[in-house]
């Protein structure tokens, strides 16, 4: 659930970034809009009104050493960070550090995602982020395009793995990216294996009423093999044919529950969640809901 801030000493004091301050560059009001996305790590996605947010000398005083990973969700971002200038463009992203000075904004209203890596957690992964501090690391990398959808895939459904598990694949996939421009491909690293399944279980999620989806579908929009993808699901604890299967079953049940809807004929109905065969649609649905789909209606409506 976003919050909304109209004054920056609210921002600064109960927003999930409470280590940058702004200044503004227009004559607009501020206006501050924060989604929290996952906590462990502060990544939180965030919209403002024309301005620098920045970090001072006096800020970085604090003893802070952890890294920040800025994704632009702008057109134009302007970065300043260790005397070196970047414009990043949307889904453009670089890598900073709280213990050094600088600064992100721009002169029109701008938006940004950021991940918190706090220098604990980098070291225990091995991980060495220096050297790749304020590298323009561009959207079509593909590490930064799973870490992207991985991050996506946290704001809108609740994850199926435990929070240690989200941010050892979370520092991983910054590590790939600062450090890996070249395409990963099918990667047997646990952080790559999960942002894939991510992605996938979110392209089901959102495409299961397409009566063409399929394995072959999904694998080549995502620059996968089909095999691969097939390992991915199994690894979830259930096939592609299951899972989109029991997605179309329960959007036939809520659309055949939906007081609105009860003069649609089922057949239309089946149709829309995604079947093309109706007798195949109609033992699925009983042997899932224990009646047929004309009974369930029939139950609703009493």
């Amino acid at each position: 659930m976003a919050i909304a801030f109209d004054s920056i000493r609210d921002w600064r004091e109960r927003s999930v970034w409470r280590r940058l301050d702004f200044k503004r560059l227009s004559k607009w009001p501020f206006r501050a809009g924060v989604i929290p996305i996952f906590k462990e790590l502060h990544i939180a996605r965030t919209a403002m009104t024309p301005g620098i947010a920045f970090r001072d000398r006096e800020m970085v005083r604090d003893g802070d050493d952890s890294f920040w990973l800025l994704i632009s969700q702008s057109t134009s971002l302007e970065v300043e960070h260790l005397r070196r200038d970047l414009r990043l463009g949307r889904g453009d992203a670089t890598l900073t550090h709280a213990c050094e000075t600088g600064s992100f904004g721009s002169h029109r209203h701008f938006g940004y995602s950021g991940v918190l890596l706090p220098s604990s957690q980098i070291a225990g992964r091995g991980v060495r982020l220096n050297g790749g501090l304020m590298q323009h690391l561009p959207r079509q990398s593909d590490a930064l395009q799973l870490l992207r959808g991985y991050i996506q895939t946290l704001e809108r459904m609740r994850p199926c793995e435990g929070r240690e598990t989200i941010c050892r694949h979370v520092i991983d996939l910054v590590a790939l990216a600062v450090a890996s421009p070249r395409a990963i491909g099918e990667s047997s690293l646990s952080a790559v294996a999960a942002a894939h399944l991510s992605a996938a279980l979110d392209l089901i999620a959102t495409r299961f009423c397409d009566p063409e989806l399929s394995v072959v579908a999904v694998a080549r929009e995502m620059r996968i093999s089909p095999r691969y993808l097939q390992r991915l699901l199994v690894t979830s604890g259930t096939s592609f044919t299951a899972r989109v299967t029991e997605f179309r079953l329960q959007r036939a049940f809520t659309l055949l529950t939906e007081a609105r809807d009860n003069k649609r004929q089922i057949s239309d109905i089946a149709f829309e969640a995604g079947f093309t065969d109706i007798s195949h649609f109609n033992r699925l649905f009983r042997s899932r809901f224990g009646d047929a789909p004309r009974g369930v209606r029939g139950q609703a409506l009493t």
